[in-house]
């Protein structure tokens, strides 16, 4: 048994490429190991900004050897008349790098068969790691790689050196013009040039750190977090928690030092999250907050240099951070020389898509699908006001000088919010700025102000409609516009708010507006419906709503979508009850009978011949009332409970009733009869899409 170490040196890579690359070497080396039978006692595999590294323990010397039998092409097959070997055979030698006279012939139930029977010899598992470290390193996972030699190998870095030990023994090749060798290299601040002998495999982590390096990335990332936690920090001050960024750094730095800085304090007049975004995710810093609330002029940062130097590396961060947030500040005072809305008509000059025209014709488009929807939410004056002075602004901070410089583009909408409250404009329309690009992922909040609820909707609507209806849609995990996002935020907002309108009708009118800019395709309307039934019914599966429930109700998914959930939590709440799970039996029964008819006839209550077909009607226009009051009332679990007590008639029915008779008048009168129960019952839902245990034993 012998221990392995793999190390791969580069030039910095970014933070971002680390992870994935280390997952792939590690399930790589994980496979390798199961396919040629080997196996270790303890297995790490870990990162840093400058290294990968692989330790594997007690990993055997050898291969075992392997009794091998192949079963080859059929006897008949294998030889011709003369007993001489045919292609087939002679191929199937070739392929097992074998001779005729290692060939015999297998006898089995299908026939006899040529086959080879031998022993593979174990091959030395330094000749199997070689062959595999051959195959691993230009296939590394990464996003983005560069050329920078001879060799032509694409990685995200320059590779510049292998260490590759089997004990204290090198294993020896050559990658990219790199030789393998037992030396690695220490924290940057030691020197580039300054070689480290690795002795073993065991003696690896204890050498990196001794040289500023601690390669496991989460004992780096523990040590980062407790030296965070133990830095003395005066005054009642504390750091704003940013786990996302605690990840980050971590995989910056291979020696962490927990800094304390300062910048100046007069940048504290800027918005919160100006500040926070500069030092957060510009120079990677931690923010820090006084006791009640309010931001600091102070900030952490994880240096990778010299401990001992720790105040000189302090003043070059506290400069580059007074230097950007400098700049800020004048971006700041600059665009707030005049009011939010000056910066409107520039939006000419910003394309939104080729096709679609610009960031200025989707505000015009936005105005018109808020008012739209105030329309649907019959608002009064002022607050239809509010809304469509923020679909105006909306967008007006895309040219300002703060995100026109590109450093913060992360606060579109809240650079928005704090000029529009520096003009002077209402809060709602300054918090609808903000909100109206929430929710921006899975874990963000919908927006919490009307204003900033009906522009979100609007904003979405015009992107998903523009972008599917000129032919762009998502396929598998290709999303580019992340229009499953926005149109989950659609269906999202509309059911937190309880708004009663049909989504269809949003969906055409935006699609007609959009015709005024471009040319849609044929199928735009369908494809877009289509793309929000998916929606829907993911906002229903996140509900933890059954699948068969969710289809019962496919057919009203784009109608009203708060009025939908109410009726799939009534359904769910009843598909366990035996006298429900009755009803939906028989219904299926309804269902499947006239499944397959397209015409049907006017139904005649003057061919009725049985009393329970007479029953089954009379009882059916008493329901048909009785559900108008509960569809106007939204009442579907008194619905439900009607439908139910109709049943026994349906039941009834069709013990009575012989509904495919010979006289075709007859039969085509009550195939008329059950379309109208199966019309009925649509009103509420489509029960025959339920699935229920019962059912197994019906035919």
């Amino acid at each position: 048994m012998s221990d392995f170490l793999l190390e791969l040196g580069f030039e910095e890579i970014p933070a971002s490429q680390l992870q994935p690359v280390v997952e792939y070497i590690k399930s790589s080396f994980i496979s390798l190991m199961k396919s040629t039978g080997l196996s270790y006692s303890a297995l790490k595999v870990s990162s840093t900004p400058r290294r990968f590294f692989l330790l594997a323990a007690s990993v055997p010397d050898k291969q075992e050897d392997l009794q091998v039998k192949k079963i080859g092409p059929a006897k008949n097959i294998a030889y011709d008349d003369k007993g001489n070997l045919t292609s087939a055979a002679l191929g199937f030698l070739k392929k097992n790098k074998s001779n005729p006279e290692d060939l015999s012939i297998e006898t089995t139930d299908k026939g006899e068969f040529i086959a080879l029977n031998y022993t593979q010899k174990g091959k030395a598992t330094t000749s199997i790691l070689k062959d595999w470290i051959f195959d691993l390193i230009p296939h590394l996972p990464f996003t983005k790689t560069m050329i920078w030699n001879e060799s032509r190998i694409a990685l995200s870095r320059p590779l510049r050196w292998l260490c590759i030990l089997w004990n204290e023994e090198i294993i020896p090749l050559e990658i990219a013009s790199v030789k393998s060798n037992n030396i690695s290299y220490g924290n940057r601040y030691l020197g580039l040039n300054k070689p480290i002998k690795v002795d073993s495999p065991a003696e690896y982590l204890s050498i990196l750190q001794e040289n500023s390096v601690l390669a496991e990335r989460e004992y780096r990332k523990k040590t980062i977090v407790e030296q965070l936690d133990k830095l003395p920090l005066e005054n009642g001050l504390q750091i704003i928690p940013d786990k996302q960024l605690v990840e980050t750094v971590t995989d910056l730095v291979e020696y962490p030092t927990a800094v304390f800085a300062a910048f100046e304090e007069k940048y504290l007049f800027l918005p919160e999250k100006i500040i926070t975004s500069t030092i957060s995710q510009n120079q990677k810093c931690f923010s820090i907050q006084k006791k009640e609330g309010e931001l600091s002029n102070s900030f952490i940062f994880i240096s990778n240099g010299d401990p001992v130097y720790s105040d000189i590396i302090r003043k070059g961060y506290e400069k580059v951070v007074d230097a950007r947030l400098a700049d800020a500040l004048w971006y700041f005072e600059e665009d707030t020389k005049q009011p939010l809305e000056a910066f409107v008509p520039q939006l000419k000059e910003v394309i939104f898509q080729s096709r679609l025209g610009t960031m200025a014709d989707k505000t015009q488009r936005i105005k018109k699908i808020t008012e739209y929807i105030c329309g649907f939410l019959k608002l009064d004056n002022h607050q239809k006001e509010l809304a469509l002075r923020t679909a105006l602004l909306c967008k007006a901070d895309l040219v300002t000088n703060m995100l026109g410089e590109k450093e913060f583009t992360k606060l579109q909408g809240y650079i928005g919010k704090q000029y529009a409250l520096a003009g002077g404009e209402p809060y709602e329309v300054a918090e609808g700025i903000y909100e109206h690009y929430m929710p921006r992922g899975p874990n963000d909040s919908l927006p919490q102000t009307l204003s900033g609820a009906i522009v979100a909707v609007a904003d979405k609507m015009d992107s998903v409609c523009g972008i599917i209806g000129i032919g762009l849609i998502p396929t598998g995990s290709t999303d580019p516009f992340a229009l499953r996002r926005a149109a989950n935020g659609v269906v999202q907002i509309i059911a937190d708010r309880g708004w009663h309108f049909n989504l269809s009708h949003l969906i055409h009118y935006t699609l007609e507006l959009l015709k005024n800019y471009t040319q849609l395709t044929p199928t735009a309307e369908q494809d877009v419906q289509d793309f929000f039934h998916q929606r829907v019914e993911w906002l229903l599966k996140q509900l933890k709503l059954d699948y068969d429930v969710i289809d019962s109700l496919e057919h009203l998914a784009l109608s009203d979508i708060p009025d939908l959930i109410k009726r799939a939590k009534a359904l769910q709440a009843y598909r366990g009850e035996e006298d429900f799970i009755r009803l939906v039996i028989g219904f299926k029964r309804v269902s499947n009978i006239i499944n397959e008819e397209k015409d049907f006839v006017p139904l005649q209550e003057s061919l009725f011949q049985q009393k329970e077909e007479e029953l089954l009607y009379s009882e059916l226009l008493k329901l048909r009332k009785k559900l108008d009051r509960c569809l106007k009332e939204s009442d579907y679990k008194d619905a439900i409970r009607l439908l139910i007590d109709y049943g026994i008639f349906i039941d009834n029915f069709f013990d009575a009733v012989l509904v495919n008779c010979d006289e075709s008048e007859l039969r085509a009168n009550r195939y008329a009869l059950l379309k109208e129960i199966k019309n009925e019952f649509l009103r509420i839902a489509d029960i025959s899409r339920l699935v229920v245990e019962a059912n197994k034993n019906e035919n």
